[in-house]
């Protein structure tokens, strides 16, 4: 009875070993993967493109009235200096609300990407050796992506920051000397 009994138990061992899901190591690897792209979702929605909509809207305000104002030969060189760094917003504004909308997409995309090779891992689909070149693949993705939100949000700190010290010095210079 006893030796039917470990008999059994090993039995029962070599089942659920050879049950088990053998992608494990790559479905943790992919967890991870999304445990990244969480925080760049986290990190892309602390983008307000409104604030960055109003940012510009103000620049093209106060450049207007400055051109209007002001002649070159008739500004005082800080005023000069600080311009120029407001134009600063231009620069860094430029096409990024078509990089905004771009990068959430990719971010849609690359969390379906992840979602479905998970779920065709779990389900222990037959991959026929190319699932290591999906995993590369959406490494390769998840890295550009990092690399894209690091420049987006760079550029939204950047026109927030400038917009917020300077268009009121702006602001005040062309109230003073505007009559």
């Amino acid at each position: 009875m006893k030796i039917w009994s470990y008999g059994v138990m090993i039995l029962l061992t070599l089942l659920s070993v050879s049950c088990g899901n053998p992608y494990e190591k790559e479905i943790k690897e992919v967890t991870e993967m999304q445990e990244v792209l969480i925080g760049v979702k986290q990190t892309y929605s602390q983008v307000d493109i409104a604030k960055v909509n109003f940012a510009m809207e103000s620049y093209l305000k106060n450049m207007d009235q400055i051109k209007t104002y002001y002649k070159p030969d008739s500004i005082d060189q800080n005023i000069t200096n600080l311009i120029n760094f407001y134009k600063g917003i231009k620069i860094s504004a430029k096409g990024f609300e078509d990089e905004y909308f771009a990068v959430g997409i990719q971010i849609e995309f690359i969390d379906k990407q992840l979602n479905t090779l998970k779920k065709d891992m779990e389900n222990n689909a037959d991959f026929n050796d190319s699932l290591s070149i999906f995993l590369e693949n959406e490494h390769k993705n998840l890295e550009e992506l990092s690399g894209e939100i690091g420049t987006l949000m760079y550029n939204y700190d950047y026109i927030i920051s400038v917009h917020d010290s300077v268009a009121s010095k702006v602001q005040n210079i062309l109230l003073e000397n505007v009559e």
